[in-house]
């Protein structure tokens, strides 16, 4: 289980994450974000009116701007659609796609949402500088997957892989682009291994000059 630091933002945490009434906010900062495995993403937030910390919020009550009184929520498992692979992550950011607007495959049941990237956080084997074995799914590639946080136009934060989301800088889509389905295969370890075996030079030559 590790914590690592957040771009410092203000939000609005629905209140029900400290055992409050879910129709009022409280302005607060980001402050860091915790995962662990199997677990959803707990974050930590620095509150304006207390001046204090709190470090398990739920993804669900994270809001980027503070919502209209009717609005509906959406529930924890359409905010983050995987749980966490590792409790080893790390912040990235796409750079070539920063805040370009997306389109949010929410699954069966629910229209698509738009949104707009905001970070990316990926999973690492836990424990391996310390010699120990990860049990985890970080390094099986058909399991594997990238936590891309988004800035939902309805005010939450969701929490989707890239096989979830179409990235739509407005200069550069195709006009079909957005509902086309690629037809790509998952990638898989097996497959992988089978690429690399199939060079003869995998350990390099025994000759110097090769």
């Amino acid at each position: 289980m590790r914590n690592i630091n957040l771009p410092k933002t203000q939000i609005h945490v629905r209140a029900d994450a400290f055992g409050g009434p879910a129709d009022r906010f409280e302005v607060a900062w980001l402050v860091s974000v915790r995962a662990m495995r199997n677990r959803p993403l707990c974050f930590q937030v620095w509150v304006e009116r207390f001046a204090a910390c709190f470090d398990k919020v739920p993804p669900q009550c994270l809001y980027w701007y503070e919502p209209e009184d009717d609005h509906t929520p959406l529930p924890l498992h359409k905010v983050q659609m995987w749980e966490c692979l590792s409790g080893s992550i790390e912040l990235w950011r796409k750079e070539q796609l920063s805040d370009v607007p997306v389109l949010v495959n929410m699954g069966k049941g629910h229209p698509p949402m738009t949104g707009h990237y905001w970070f990316t956080l990926d999973y690492l084997p836990e424990g391996q500088p310390s010699g120990h074995l990860d049990i985890g799914d970080t390094e099986l590639l058909e399991e594997h997957k990238e936590a891309n946080v988004i800035k939902l136009a309805n005010g939450q934060l969701a929490i989707y892989p890239n096989n979830r989301l179409k990235w739509l800088p407005v200069s550069l889509t195709p006009p079909k682009a957005a509902t086309t389905i690629p037809d790509w295969q998952v990638a898989t370890n097996a497959q992988w291994d089978e690429w690399w075996t199939d060079s003869e030079e995998i350990l390099g030559h025994a000759k110097w000059a090769y």
